[in-house]
């Protein structure tokens, strides 16, 4: 849990909400969404200029902030910026859907670059290797699909400023875990594999 709510999760997800917050508070609410979203995406520019890495899902999550920011510019209308994370989540989903398609799917990629780079070729290219893979993969999609829902949801039963507080964590929450349960199930799925060769 400490490799999800640490100094970055407060960061890239506590802020922007005390930031909407303040001007919500002030009944500027176009305003708070514009400046949380500046924020955000600030964060994510520092982080690749820090570390010179942006992986698939931080490519993904950066394009469809700078859209949903853009947009909500120039619409000047702040449910713009609540409606892309429902869009986002969607359109991930499918993002990762389409990449079982291909030879490494969606979630190897972002896996394997990211976070077990010093993982043999052999095992990379190893048929089960691949199928859970894309089983993981599929759960992401699924994930997403779910994601989207719940903002629906949300978006329809709940105040603005209460949406954009539970959709911010959800969505900063949910992608940590997805990603530790990824690399947890991984090797514990070989883990039987590499001890019986030993």
């Amino acid at each position: 849990m400490k490799n999800i709510f640490n100094r970055d999760f407060v960061v890239s997800t506590i802020i922007p909400i005390i930031i909407f917050y303040i001007f919500n508070k002030f009944k500027m609410s176009l305003t708070g969404i514009i400046v949380s979203g500046i924020w955000s995406l600030t964060i994510i520019c520092i982080s690749f200029f820090k570390t010179k890495k942006l992986n698939a899902m931080a490519a993904i999550t950066m394009f469809f902030s700078a859209i949903g920011l853009l947009g909500t510019i120039i619409s000047k209308n702040p449910i713009f910026y609540f409606l892309y994370p429902i869009v986002t989540s969607l359109l991930v989903s499918l993002i990762f859907f389409l990449s079982l398609f291909y030879k490494r799917s969606l979630i190897q990629v972002i896996v394997e670059e990211s976070y077990l780079k010093n993982s043999p070729r052999q095992t990379k290219n190893d048929k089960k290797h691949k199928f859970i893979w894309r089983l993981l993969t599929v759960v992401w999609g699924i994930s997403n699909m779910i994601q989207a829902v719940v903002g629906i949801v949300l978006l329809k039963t709940i105040s603005m400023s209460s949406y954009y507080t539970l959709i911010t964590l959800f969505s900063n929450i949910s992608i940590p875990i997805l990603i530790i349960f990824s690399i947890i199930f991984s090797k514990w799925h070989f883990k039987p594999k590499i001890s019986a060769k030993i």
